[in-house]
């Protein structure tokens, strides 16, 4: 029995011995990024394409598909702005909307950035924000939240957006829609 304790004594010294000699790897120091597209901040453009609907209760509402075109200036990973233009067609615009003009150019600002960092990540969260006007509607914005694909200045995009849109819409009817966006895009 004494030397059964004995032994069962001594593996367990062995196990902690063990355990704190045991080397842990941990994410080191970002490689240096010598290439001027590598470089944290400066120019940023991104394209998204996508769609979605309005999504109101007891109304019409409108599906939507329409792509944009954003560019301006990455003050880091965590911080980019910029301007943006697009198109958005409206697939059933008699239900709600006055004009028999199915587009609309929508003009507005953007921020976004990562949620976390994407150095030693190829996968990370993003936000992003659009506030601006469409020329045949109205007032737009439309957050959204999603992932980045890729490298530091070169990633795919998937995000899931809410749009709050004032339509022109008929004059008995609601003019502010509420709705929800799928994208897929580009960002360099």
């Amino acid at each position: 029995m004494k030397k059964t304790i004995f032994l069962m004594l001594l593996s367990l010294a062995n196990c902690f011995v063990w355990a704190q000699g045991r080397h842990i790897n941990m994410p080191g120091q970002p490689i240096a990024k010598n290439n001027i597209a590598e470089k944290d901040n400066g120019y940023w453009c991104a394209t998204e394409f996508g769609g979605g609907s309005t999504v109101m209760d007891n109304m019409k509402n409108v599906a939507m598909v329409g792509g944009s075109f954003t560019n301006g200036y990455r003050f880091n990973q965590y911080l980019k702005v910029g301007l943006g233009l697009g198109v958005l067609y409206y697939l059933n615009n008699k239900n709600v909307r006055v004009s028999d003009n199915h587009f609309s150019v929508p003009i507005f600002f953007n921020a976004r950035g990562n949620v976390l960092s994407d150095d030693i990540r190829r996968t990370v969260p993003f936000w992003s924000a659009n506030i601006g006007t469409s020329v045949s509607d109205g007032f737009f914005f439309t957050p959204a939240f999603g992932l980045r694909i890729g490298e530091m200045r070169s990633a795919f995009l998937l995000s899931l957006a809410y749009t709050f849109r004032r339509l022109d819409a008929y004059p008995e009817k609601v003019n502010d829609y509420h709705g929800a966006f799928l994208k897929l895009g580009y960002e360099f």
